[in-house]
């Protein structure tokens, strides 16, 4: 199939995991930015949830583009 017909077919939940992976990057950069500020310890973890979420929301990207969610 055509790339552009199944992102077409799949608009709305490809532009929600595409947004919630922006604000992911954005948490990951804000954090990395003011890391003075904050803990090791909570530096570690929100490091390692931001990572985690970006990570699931791109195999679930992939996932809705070509196995699931059909029409």
């Amino acid at each position: 199939m055509d790339l552009f017909i199944l992102m077409q077919n799949r608009a709305l939940p490809l532009l929600l995991l595409a947004a919630f992976l922006i604000l992911n990057v954005v948490f990951l950069f804000g954090i990395w930015k003011q890391r003075h500020q904050f803990s090791k310890t909570l530096l570690v973890f929100a490091s390692s949830l931001a990572c985690l979420l970006m990570t699931s929301s791109l195999i679930i990207i992939l996932f809705t583009m070509y196995i699931g969610y059909n029409e």
